[in-house]
């Protein structure tokens, strides 16, 4: 009687089907989850800062462009005469006002140097009406935040619990590639600018103003409309990296000190 042959170990994508693939979802996912944390912990801390707009309008030109296109407003007058310190301090009126549903929005106002008992409204009605909707989708990105939050704390649970592995830096460096690679690629191929103005459409109402040129609105001009956003955008995504990487740097030891037990 011949011997049975032992039975054969699949191969190829059935491997990758059966043992493969539910780790490598996992680990997809956390990674994305981590990462989506870390830029939440990145954008509160930066509000705290009011973005670092204080260093935005002295070291990146803010101040030079509201001298230059403040005087040609066609709404408002004197605001190149403001000093810097009440610039920042409506910035920071703003960034208060977006994250507390765009309250506040038309009691921000300035003062000229001839006239310091007449205050000057900073924002006219289409500005507040864009703020406002800002707010809205500020608030819109903290109820899908938080809902995030508790999907990774849910994971993160489950992984910790049940002694899985924890993504390797390797597989996190190629999943954070991958995507940043995918955003550098659709920078390149349609530029910055058109990537802004096209979310801009498809976030905000049709029947809502929101590009407004600088010799009609205070709001662009103080910001430096799109200049601004990023610079906001990349010390966004440089702390939200650092607060990943401390994170991972977490869980790894996490696993490690599980793994010698």
């Amino acid at each position: 009687m011949k011997p049975k042959r032992p039975p054969s170990k699949p191969t190829g994508l059935s491997i990758f089907k059966q043992s493969n693939l539910p780790h490598i979802l996992r680990s997809f996912v956390w990674v994305w989850l981590t990462l989506i944390l870390a830029l939440y912990l990145s954008w509160t801390v930066l509000t705290k800062a009011d973005f670092l707009y204080g260093v935005w309008h002295d070291h990146a030109g803010i101040g030079e462009h509201i001298e230059r296109y403040a005087p040609q407003n066609r709404f408002r007058h004197g605001f190149e005469h403001t000093a810097p310190d009440t610039r920042k301090a409506l910035f920071a009126g703003i960034v208060n006002a977006i994250h507390h549903q765009g309250n506040g929005l038309e009691q921000l106002s300035y003062t000229l140097p001839d006239s310091p008992q007449n205050r000057i409204p900073l924002l006219h009605r289409a500005e507040i009406v864009h703020l406002t909707d800002v707010a809205l989708l500020i608030e819109f990105m903290k109820k899908i935040g938080w809902a995030l939050l508790l999907i990774w704390a849910a994971l993160t649970t489950y992984l910790l619990m049940t002694r899985q592995s924890f993504p390797s830096a390797k597989n996190a460096m190629l999943n954070l590639a991958a995507g940043q690679g995918l955003l550098l690629a659709t920078l390149f191929v349609y530029g910055p600018k058109t990537v802004f103005y096209q979310l801009h459409i498809w976030v905000f109402p049709a029947d809502h103003p929101w590009f407004f040129y600088y010799q009609d609105s205070l709001m662009s001009t103080m910001m430096k409309a799109p200049d601004l956003f990023a610079y906001i955008a990349a010390s966004l995504l440089a702390l939200g990296l650092l607060f990943f990487a401390i994170l991972f740097s977490l869980f790894s030891r996490q696993q490690i000190s599980k793994e010698s037990e």
